[in-house]
């Protein structure tokens, strides 16, 4: 599993552990103890940043299918973590947030990641930029990629949707976004004239964004 897979994969599990509807297909949402619930926000929002947690939300899932019938993830019991406002950026509230799944009865937890709601044509975005990147260089690369029209056909404005995961690549000049679509975006713009800077090199509405743009909220 490449990077920029592993990396889809954790933003499906985020956003599937966040939603709110009660279907099977979605997950069984259930009641944690206050002892579970005490853990959660002290492991993401209390040690580390000295915050409450806004929101917590447990869900079980069974085994999901992939496109080829095969397994694509494994049954598992997920909570999603939101704590509270710590900060503004362009006078929307930023906020960290996690994924932690139940582990041979224990919570297991990736590190908690920003994230931060910015206006893109009109509408608010909820982007997690990972890494170093800063919320200042993603809304200007999504504000920019978002009036470029569109890409072999697709709408980029369409394909950044209303919830985007942003990390760089290992080559320094290429970032990589889980949107509505996932996208390949270049600073190496030979031909800026003609291209733009950033440049799109690729664009896909593969499944895990499909999942995503139907079932996240």
């Amino acid at each position: 599993m490449n990077k920029f897979t592993a990396l889809i994969t954790l933003i499906f599990a985020i956003c599937t552990a966040s939603a709110s509807a009660t279907s099977d297909s979605l997950g069984t949402p259930f009641k944690l103890s206050t002892r579970e619930h005490s853990f959660l926000e002290q492991k993401v929002c209390t040690t580390q940043y000295g915050l409450k947690a806004s929101k917590i939300k447990a869900y079980a899932f069974g085994d999901r299918a992939g496109g080829d019938g095969k397994i694509a993830l494994k049954a598992r019991t997920s909570a999603y973590v939101e704590c509270e406002s710590h900060g503004q950026f362009n006078g929307k509230p930023m906020r960290y947030i996690d994924d932690c799944d139940l582990v041979d009865g224990e919570w297991d937890c990736s590190p908690p990641q920003l994230e931060v709601n910015l206006t893109i044509n009109g509408r608010d975005v909820k982007v997690r930029p990972w890494g170093e990147l800063t919320p200042e260089k993603s809304y200007l690369l999504l504000k920019d990629i978002s009036r470029r029209g569109h890409f072999q056909g697709e709408s980029l404005d369409k394909a950044i949707g209303n919830s985007c995961d942003i990390a760089k690549n290992k080559d320094p000049d290429i970032i990589e976004l889980g949107c509505e679509a996932a996208m390949t975006i270049s600073y190496w713009c030979p031909q800026a004239k003609t291209t733009g800077c950033p440049r799109v090199l690729f664009l896909s509405f593969d499944e895990p964004a499909y999942i995503r743009s139907k079932y996240a909220k």
